[in-house]
């Protein structure tokens, strides 16, 4: 407390004046009298005029206390109520000298602070933060001065402009006038105001010369550059390339040692997703990253680099802060992550229309389908919260094609896939390449010729005059007129079954059904087909003289009686 050993101070050169105040001794010296000595004060004087001193601030106390009891004003009460609060602490500060004093230096009040002492987390930050405050303020002292002088420099240039218009004014002002009174007073005013110019032109010149000295490089600026560059390459920097190394370090030796583990126990041969296991793994790798992070914690406190622990430490505070906000929002991606959410490793799930396989669960997920060209695609995990994962039955299909699959889509676009990415999908169409969105090309609902075979129906219709024998003849002769015929087509082979039977009796004719099915080998062949079908139909018709009917309407008129 400065007060108080201002007090000590006081009183000790108070009883030295005592001491000098009394007369020597009859027989002194000549060197006596040349450099008289004064003995120092004995502690029992000292506490005696402490003590003397503390009853006289007592009385004092008193007295303002009942000149405070009989004032009723209240501007006179407030200022004897701030005299009271002083001599209170006067008082204080005399009683805590006296201890000292007869203590040797201690005093209850100290004893009362030390137990009263308690955590105060902002002031331990503070004190974290100060010292790399006081770095950055060290590393930006000269920038910031430099653009300070800049801002200076334009406010006395401007005001230097404002005092040479002022002047120029008061000038003129001269000329005009004829008075001497105000002539004189313009006079003194002129004077006035050429001394702030030239006040104003000497700071402005000061600072230029400043700017100068700070912004010229010049060979000590280049010294202490090259004194800085080597004092942070063999203190600072390399500091911060020691933790950066340990950090790396010790999370590469660790993974090693969990990637070794899961190698001997078949962990990434079997690829197993255990629960436990992706839980262990998880844990070990927050054990692992929290063990390198206190690896750089303990090289720098080593080094003694409080600014570079100082910011490590700020970045832990603020990743663990960022943490407490945002892991709410993280516990589904965590679920997953640990293969316990609504996705699991190794089912099927439907992205974007396209039904995929999850190969691995991870930061970033991996997608595989087998039936698309690049079909692996690598999803954050954020991408899987909403959707949901199923088992994958072993007669599913991945997609509705494959390349070089015919299909006909919608029933009238028939083409070959050339080409099928989880973007797009191209068809040769008629000789041309016509090309398609996943999502379009899904939504025509295309027919794969080439998977599982097809059927090709045609309806051909007779006229009813030969509704005697439809069944019974015509039908079987039919049938033996297009097997006799297909034998010498060059989609013979790939004929699995001919079907011809009486299908319906129309309104105007007998329609028999045409149906030849094939392997999917021949889906080339599908329109030639067809028209092989119709024409071997009407090719019989003219063989046996069977009529093809056509449309009629017969009108029935009533008979006219004359």
């Amino acid at each position: 407390m400065p007060l108080r050993w201002l007090v000590i101070l006081s009183l000790g050169l108070f009883v030295q004046n005592l001491h000098a105040q009394v007369p020597p001794p009859a027989k002194t010296t000549p060197a006596t009298q040349a450099r008289p000595t004064v003995a120092a004060p004995s502690r029992e004087k000292q506490l005696r005029t402490l003590l003397d001193t503390i009853h006289e601030v007592e009385n004092e106390q008193a007295d303002l206390n009942r000149q405070l009891k009989r004032t009723p004003a209240p501007a006179e009460a407030q200022q004897l109520n701030e005299q009271v609060a002083q001599t209170t602490n006067r008082l204080q500060e005399l009683q805590t000298s006296f201890e000292e004093i007869a203590t040797g230096g201690s005093s209850s009040a100290g004893l009362q602070q030390e137990t009263g002492t308690t955590f105060n987390w902002q002031q331990e930050i503070e004190d974290v933060i100060q010292p790399l405050l006081d770095e950055l303020k060290r590393l930006t002292e000269r920038p910031r001065m430099i653009e300070r002088l800049r801002n200076e420099r334009t406010l006395y240039e401007t005001r230097l402009q404002t005092i040479d218009e002022a002047i120029a004014h008061i000038k003129q002002t001269l000329t005009m006038v004829k008075e001497p009174s105000v002539k004189q007073a313009l006079q003194t005013t002129l004077e006035r105001w050429r001394d702030h110019r030239e006040e104003t032109a000497s700071r402005l010149q000061r600072i230029n010369v400043q700017l100068e000295r700070l912004t010229a490089p010049s060979e000590g600026n280049n010294q202490r550059l090259t004194l800085t560059l080597q004092e942070f390459a063999s203190g600072r920097g390399l500091n911060l390339v020691l933790a950066i190394g340990g950090f790396v370090l010790t999370y590469l030796v660790l993974g090693g040692f969990g990637w070794l583990a899961g190698w001997l126990t078949g962990q990434e041969r079997r690829r197993k997703t255990h629960r436990l296991t992706r839980v262990t793994a998880l844990f070990f790798k927050m054990l692992t990253f929290m063990l390198a992070f206190f690896v750089s914690i303990l090289i720098l406190y080593t080094r003694s680099d409080w600014l570079l622990l100082g910011l490590l430490i700020l970045l832990a505070i603020g990743i663990l802060w960022g943490l407490r906000q945002s892991l709410p929002r993280y516990m589904a991606e965590i679920r997953i992550l640990l293969d316990m959410g609504s996705v699991r490793e190794g089912e099927r799930i439907v992205y974007a229309g396209v039904p995929w396989r999850i190969t691995s669960l991870n930061i970033y997920s991996t997608l595989h389908n087998p039936l698309l060209r690049g079909g692996t695609l690598r999803l954050p995990l954020d991408r899987l919260v909403d959707l949901q994962s199923r088992p994958h039955a072993p007669e599913e299909s991945w997609f509705p094609s494959r390349e070089n699959d015919i299909v006909i889509l919608d029933g009238d676009i028939y083409g070959k896939v050339l080409v099928q990415t989880p973007e797009v999908v191209q068809l040769q169409v008629i000789g041309a390449v016509k090309t398609f969105t996943v999502t379009d090309y899904l939504g025509k609902n295309p027919r794969n010729l080439s998977l599982e075979g097809f059927a090709v129906p045609v309806v051909f219709g007779l006229d009813y005059c030969h509704q005697g024998e439809i069944l019974s003849e015509i039908v079987p002769q039919l049938r033996a007129y297009l097997e006799e015929h297909l034998e010498q087509q060059p989609f013979r082979s790939h004929l699995k079954d001919l079907l011809v039977e009486f299908n319906e009796a129309a309104a105007s004719s007998l329609n028999l059904l045409i149906v030849a099915v094939f392997m999917g080998s021949g889906a080339e062949h599908y329109w030639p087909i067809r028209r092989f079908l119709q024409r071997t139909a009407v090719s019989a018709c003219n063989q046996y003289g069977w009529i093809i009917p056509f449309e009629q309407l017969t009108v029935h008129l009533p008979s006219v009686q004359p």
